[in-house]
């Protein structure tokens, strides 16, 4: 109790020292308290292992006006939360490069992403009379419903080591197209409705811009940036001179600013410095994130969301179960393995940041009242924070829902995602690029009866192109092992330095055929330890094998220097002509 009445005491005193601060001080104290607070809760978020985006709204609650209210400046933090927009919008338009789409087959992932959409803006539509909404906030609610998170599911995804895998990839199209469908969305509402001419006036301007950025990306842009990145600094500016150049031309054309952020990030999306340039704008770009989250945090009002629980429930209920059963449908008739298509509809089973930036337009347009409003921001945040369990659980919600799943079974399947498996090969080797391709080489060479396991779709192709054996998927599926002849096999090879993995392979080889040499991989001096007590017949612990052959090379003189470096070249090239 008297612990209470300290912190009370404290948030009263230090709430009425504010008031007197100096206008700049007051900035100063608010943007302190964003960070201090951010910091504290993304911690938490981390060890948790959330997203940080519903930790930077539950920030923005908690110092909001309807908690401690220790941010008063909220018009100044709210224009600070739009160049937010303006920079998550220009890093999501530097993802719109063709040669991702094009890899996840970009014709199938057009017409599921227009599928879906259209499916979900009509169920929207159809219900609007059950929500309480009017005609055109049923059309918002349609498009905040439809879009997954790219910030969210690509980070997961890139962490979990998905992102080569076939699903990882089938997602990346899939959000990209759903950010370029964001986009239309947003001229679309900012003329204020859906009719014909104002319609066609933004939709020219677009494509006034877009022309522009086309012309400056092929003529002017890339010699710019060759002698800016000269300077890390002169590039940095320079990326930030493009932003706004197209945040202007957007402005003076009477088009939402994020737009022209959209575009300035898709004119630089097939540039040679991306990554540079990601690298330098991407602090920048976190730092007003931070602060637009914030901000949505600071809009939130309960007052009306007991109102809007219908609302709430459908928002959970489309995210949760319609999106992804929409979607899993959608990736089966077009030819996609049961499991493929449900990691694809699992990761993609929550709200987008762009339904925020969506939901944040309605209301200044007055389209979206604020219990609405709050209502689709509480909605984001659970959806998002569950996102993490949906990713790394998807192995076992397959299993759990694999009889209803097989209902669908009766649908083609049109991935081609293996080649001569026969079932009497002897040697298997399961991970075959860098470290596997060593290998790959050398048992291609000595003729061995091989199959290679990959979960890289790309890597897949490429042996399939060159006629080896081989078989795509992920190794801790049991379906996989349920297609290899375990009792054929006499060696057996994992280049996947993956310690959890490594111990699942041996014991399913162990129990099903002692005989086999089972040569796995370590990471770390303790694991490769561990493998060996578990009976593994040998480790490779690359950084260990690297150390040795470098010390060869470092205490070589004249000749021997060269022949290692012939050597090495050699092999280099015979492992890439393998898989380019």
């Amino acid at each position: 109790m008297v612990i209470q009445n300290f912190i009370i005491n404290a948030i009263a005193s230090l709430g009425t020292r504010i008031t007197h601060l100096h206008p700049s001080e007051i900035i100063i104290f608010d943007l302190a308290i964003i960070v201090i607070i951010s910091m504290i809760l993304a911690f938490v978020a981390k060890a948790l292992r959330q997203p940080l985006i519903p930790a930077y709204v539950l920030a923005g609650l908690i110092i909001g006006p309807l908690v401690l209210g220790f941010v008063k400046n909220v018009e100044l933090i709210q224009a600070f939360s739009e160049i937010g927009i303006a920079f998550l919008l220009f890093t999501a338009g530097l993802e719109i490069a063709f040669r991702k789409i094009r890899e996840a087959n970009i014709k199938k992932i057009a017409l599921i992403a227009i599928l879906q959409m259209v499916i979900i803006f009509g169920i929207a539509f159809a219900l609007k009379g059950f929500l309480d909404l009017t005609a055109l906030q049923a059309a918002y609610i349609g498009v905040i419903l439809a879009f997954g998170s790219t910030m969210v599911d690509i980070k997961l995804l890139a962490d979990s080591g998905e992102i080569v895998t076939l699903h990882g990839r089938l997602v990346l199209g899939i959000l990209l197209f759903q950010d370029l469908i964001a986009i239309i969305a947003i001229v679309v509402f900012t003329t204020g409705g859906f009719a014909l001419a104002p319609l066609a006036i933004a939709f020219s301007k677009l494509l006034a811009i877009l022309a522009i950025a086309m012309i400056l990306q092929k003529f002017v842009l890339d010699r710019i940036f060759r002698f800016a990145a000269r300077s890390t600094e002169l590039l940095f500016l320079t990326s930030l001179g493009v932003l706004f150049l197209f945040i202007i031309l957007a402005f003076v054309s009477e088009i939402s600013i994020v737009i022209g952020a959209f575009i300035a990030g898709v004119s630089l999306a097939n540039s040679p410095f991306k990554v540079e340039l990601e690298s330098r704008i991407s602090p920048l770009r976190d730092f007003f994130a931070i602060l637009f989250f914030v901000a949505l945090g600071m809009q939130i009002i309960f007052a009306g969301v007991g109102e809007r629980l219908l609302l709430f429930g459908a928002l959970l209920i489309g995210a949760f179960i319609l999106k992804p059963t929409i979607t899993f449908i959608l990736l089966r008739v077009t030819g996609y393995r049961q499991k493929t298509s449900f990691e694809t509809a699992a990761s993609l089973a929550q709200l987008s940041e762009f339904s925020l930036i969506i939901g944040m337009l309605g209301v200044t347009l007055g389209v979206l009242d604020m219990s609405i409003f709050s209502t689709v921001i509480l909605a984001t945040i659970i959806s998002m924070s569950i996102t993490p369990y949906f990713i790394e659980y998807k192995e076992k919600a397959h299993k759990l829902f694999r009889y209803p799943l097989s209902l669908f079974k009766f649908l083609p399947t049109h991935e081609i995602l293996q080649y001569d498996a026969t079932g009497k090969e002897e040697t298997l080797l399961i991970g075959s690029h860098r470290v596997g391709g060593v290998f790959l080489k050398r048992l291609l060479k000595n003729r061995e009866k091989l199959l290679v396991i990959d979960y890289n779709p790309e890597i897949i192709k490429h042996l399939i192109d060159k006629k080896i054996p081989c078989l795509y998927g992920d190794i801790t599926s049991p379906d996989l092992f349920s297609k290899i002849s375990i009792k054929n096999l006499k060696t057996v090879i994992s280049t996947i330095p993956n310690y959890r993995e490594n111990a699942y392979i041996l014991k399913v080889i162990k129990e099903q055929n002692p005989k086999a040499r089972v040569i796995v991989t370590g990471s770390r001096i303790s694991e490769t330890l561990k493998l060996y007590k578990k009976g593994t017949d040998y480790v490779i612990t690359p950084k260990i094998l690297a150390g040795e052959e470098l010390s060869k090379v470092i205490t070589s003189h004249g000749p021997s220097v060269k022949k290692y470096k012939k050597m090495h070249l050699k092999n280099l090239k015979e492992v890439h002509k393998t898989f380019y």
